[in-house]
């Protein structure tokens, strides 16, 4: 009997994951650019620097810019095309992760494998909780909008931190120059995020406890921080998929005999 292998036929469409990963970050990473840049210039102060204190901010939010209009529906519009593209991207790593199994211990394959269904549940999280604060704005619903960007900020970073372990964990033998490039701007990007977050969490206690002047302006920096580090943290899949490409086509079975392959098209060989 012939090997059974797989053959690739009627192609219709072909994504280098170079472009799939320069889009899907591009949509939040641009589109946020513009709604503070327009909102900046454009809206009016009071409506995008408004406080609950009621006291100086130079700075809008993330919230307050993706949140009034239009800035807004052109934001929700970016996130929800950005967002299908990166539950698929979730999949591909879970199974990047999976191919590493066999070469992990015995006794630790079973924390290998909780680590990778950790890794992907709170990446799946935090894309979901990302689609649903950007629907939800502060304005409509400031108290659910607020209980999800704290969901969102939990998983991310722990998806970040634990991500960052599996992948050098995944790493049965020497790492690659590309592999030690993915892994060194994971480590900043990590580093960035979680410096980002201590500065952001202290300035809203000293915004929203002792409402003083300009602290949220410093608060809201460190959001645009936690954003970008975010955004970078992602785009580093691009080295890990960068020679994949995205098809919709025909996969089919290929027989191998006598060392010469036959492409079966249709159900038959082509020297049927």
């Amino acid at each position: 009997m012939g090997q059974k292998e797989k053959t690739i036929s009627d192609d219709l469409l072909l994504v280098p994951f170079a472009t799939y990963s320069i889009v899907t970050v591009g949509l939040p990473g641009l589109s946020l650019a513009y709604c503070f840049w327009s909102a900046f210039l454009f809206s009016n102060p009071s409506e995008i620097n408004d406080t609950d204190c009621n006291v100086t901010n130079n700075i809008p939010s993330v919230s307050a810019v993706t949140g009034v209009k239009p800035q807004a529906y052109v934001w929700r519009i970016c996130i929800g095309l950005h967002s299908t593209p990166r539950f698929f991207v979730g999949i591909m790593y879970y199974n990047y992760y999976k191919k590493s199994l066999p070469f992990i211990k015995k006794n630790l394959q079973g924390l290998y494998k909780f680590l990778m269904r950790l890794c992907f549940w709170l990446y799946t999280i935090e894309c979901s909780c990302l689609l649903a604060v950007s629907c939800i704005s502060n304005k409509e619903n400031y108290p659910l909008h607020e209980k999800i960007f704290v969901v969102f900020m939990i998983t991310s970073i722990a998806h970040m931190v634990f991500g960052t372990t599996l992948y050098r964990w995944s790493r049965h033998k020497p790492m690659t120059d590309r592999e030690k490039k993915s892994f060194f701007w994971k480590k900043v990007m990590l580093a960035w995020i979680s410096l980002s977050t201590v500065g952001l969490l202290y300035y809203f206690v000293q915004h929203r406890v002792y409402c003083i002047p300009g602290a949220f302006s410093i608060f809201s920096v460190f959001e645009y921080m936690i954003a970008y580090a975010n955004m970078g943290y992602h785009v580093t899949g691009y080295l890990e998929f960068c020679d994949k490409t995205l098809i919709a086509a025909d996969i089919q079975p290929e027989t191998v005999k006598n060392g010469n392959r036959y492409p079966i098209r249709n159900g038959r060989s082509k020297h049927d």
